[in-house]
């Protein structure tokens, strides 16, 4: 790995992930038995599929979470961006680290509760992908702001009340300087953001005449682009681009933006990144130096799901792809009819929002059997039904592995992970803060 990026994280963080470390293993860590410290799990010998860890067990695949952080990395490098990884998705301290260790610029959140996170083991750039206009919000800004000379946290803006809302509650909570904030831009369909050239610049007009804040930059979100199929959303993003394009020149020309700033221009999920790779080429705009800033955060973990469908590094997009790294196991616990199975996982042990998780080994009495005609076809909180496919050798007590669509609904679930080996040995355990 590379040395930490000093400027966007303090080298304090090591304290803070020590006493992590010595967080004893507890029952609210389902799955592990509790025995010994987070910091010892990997010496304790466990291997999560031969009956040291209770199932479900969600497991996080070494090797292949240190490829996609050397694999994103590289992408990066070749294109000339910058990496601000998104937090959300693992809420994961030790991830974020190694994350920064492999030359992240800054980590992104969507709340200031995850960015409190984040600062507490030592972040020192923190992008909230969000508009801030909540008073405890603001206060909890200005507080760690105005106490700390050294961070910098960005925030969004995307309209003319947000300003004036955000500006109250700084003042309200007594700061004393001027918050960097990023103009947001959305397209119809989509999330929050300006959806057209007029608004974008009134609210540019406003952050300009505000005393206690300055305009960095531009951001947006492309990820929930509406159309029919891929295709047609791939055309929508390069469209909506080509917007953000417009705006940008048009705030630069009307000089909206501080003589000698670098400008910020942060977008890209983890399925259209390399659309905004190819819409900013250049790293000088109307006289200005750019950075352009992807913020996906599925990359780590990737999938077996709606990523491993779309990313721009999936297996068959990429002669180097991203491997999927998160996967929960479980028991066949029933076959109660003809082509019906139970296994014991469910909602509150995998993503179910962006299709449902993806059986692909099945491991009995210590051996690995590709799955090719089951599927989950639906789930309860604590149990998924798998239809079988007329050939299917599925039995009571088999273990049945699953990929999963949407890496950061599975990670929310699990408050300790367990991190394996090759051959399902536990080499460690990943904290989360959701």
């Amino acid at each position: 790995m590379s040395d930490i990026n000093a400027s966007a994280l303090s080298f304090d963080h090591a304290a803070a992930l020590a006493e992590l470390l010595e967080e004893p293993i507890s029952v609210g860590f389902k799955s592990f038995p509790t025995v010994g410290t987070i910091g010892e799990v990997g010496a304790q010998g466990w291997r999560a599929l031969d009956g040291d860890l209770m199932l479900p067990v969600a497991v996080l695949s070494e090797s292949a979470v240190e490829h996609n952080l050397q694999r994103m990395a590289q992408y990066c490098r070749e294109n000339g961006v910058d990496l601000a990884p998104h937090g959300k998705t693992t809420m994961s301290p030790q991830l974020m680290v190694r994350q920064f260790s492999a030359g992240a610029w800054a980590v992104t959140v969507a709340t200031t509760a995850q960015a409190r996170v984040f600062h507490a083991f030592g972040a020192r750039r923190i992008v909230i992908a969000s508009q801030v206009v909540a008073r405890g919000d603001l206060q909890w800004l200005a507080q760690s702001l105005d106490g700390d000379a050294g961070l910098e946290i960005l925030v969004l803006v995307d309209s003319v009340a947000g300003v004036a809302a955000t500006c109250k509650g700084l003042w309200e909570a007594g700061f004393a300087g001027r918050l960097p904030v990023l103009l947001e831009l959305g397209y119809d369909g989509g999330r929050a953001g300006c959806r057209d050239k007029v608004t974008a610049l009134e609210v540019a007009s406003a952050v300009m005449a505000a005393k206690c804040l300055v305009l960095r930059g531009f951001e947006g979100f492309e990820g929930l682009m509406p159309g029919a199929d891929y295709a047609a959303q791939q055309a929508g993003v390069d469209g909506y681009l080509n917007f953000v394009k417009d705006v940008v020149d048009e705030t630069l020309e009307r000089a909206l933006v501080e003589a000698g700033s670098e400008i910020l221009l942060t977008f890209g999920g983890s399925a259209y990144f390399d659309r905004v790779v190819a819409a900013f080429p250049g790293r000088e705009r109307g006289g200005f130096s750019v950075r352009v800033v992807l913020r996906s955060g599925c990359y780590l973990t990737h999938d077996d799901g709606m990523y491993a469908r779309t990313s721009p590094l999936a297996a068959g997009a990429d002669p180097d792809p991203l491997y999927s790294a998160l996967h929960v196991w479980s028991a066949v616990l029933a076959k109660p009819e003809p082509g019906l199975a139970i296994a014991g996982f469910g909602k509150r042990d995998a993503s179910f929002d962006a299709g449902w998780p993806i059986p692909l080994l099945r491991r009995r009495e210590g051996q690995m059997q590709n799955l090719n005609d089951v599927a989950v076809t639906g789930m309860n909180d604590q149990h998924a039904y798998l239809a079988l496919g007329a050939h299917s050798d599925v039995e009571v007590g088999d273990l049945i592995g699953c990929g999963i669509s949407h890496p950061c609904t599975t990670f929310d679930k699990w408050p300790l992970i367990a991190m394996v080996d090759e051959d399902y040995r536990v080499t460690g355990a990943v904290r989360t803060f959701f």
